[in-house]
């Protein structure tokens, strides 16, 4: 094991490793592990960046010029004195021919709870069923 400021890493059997920040797992949850090379990449972040750990899609659709897709992203921010686990919502567009455009969904500014995130989601599909769906044609 070995620490710098506030990550712990435990390298693994299988030369994978478990971070650990302030004494909390990241990511055992779920039995994932990172490549050991995911160490040196924390080490090189820069102040105020953040390196995405963990994008979970939640769900996308399209219209007739965009797709669009939200997902919830855990990343590792580098602060001057410490790294902290950020969760955010994410939504991307994508037009054809162009890099996607990723934006963090927040409420007043504030990062959304997971009861934010649920009450988005369900009001997003009720709208799309009642203004924008015909469920007796597909247009």
């Amino acid at each position: 094991m070995s620490d710098f400021n506030n990550i712990s890493v435990i390298t693994n059997d299988d030369a994978s490793v478990s971070l650990l920040i302030d004494g909390q797992p990241i990511s055992e949850k779920y039995g994932m592990k990172f490549e050991a090379t995911i160490v040196d990449e924390l080490k090189a972040l820069e102040d105020s960046k953040s390196l995405k750990l963990f994008d979970q899609f939640i769900f996308s659709h399209t219209d007739l010029n965009f797709g669009h897709s939200y997902s919830y992203v855990t990343c590792i921010i580098r602060t001057e004195t410490h790294y902290q686990v950020a969760n955010n919502f994410v939504y991307t567009i994508t037009a054809e021919g162009q890099q996607p455009f990723e934006h963090v969904v927040s409420k007043q500014g504030e990062p959304m709870t997971a009861d934010d995130v649920r009450e988005f989601i369900q009001t997003h599909i009720q709208k799309s069923l009642n203004d924008y769906t015909d469920l007796k044609y597909a247009y």
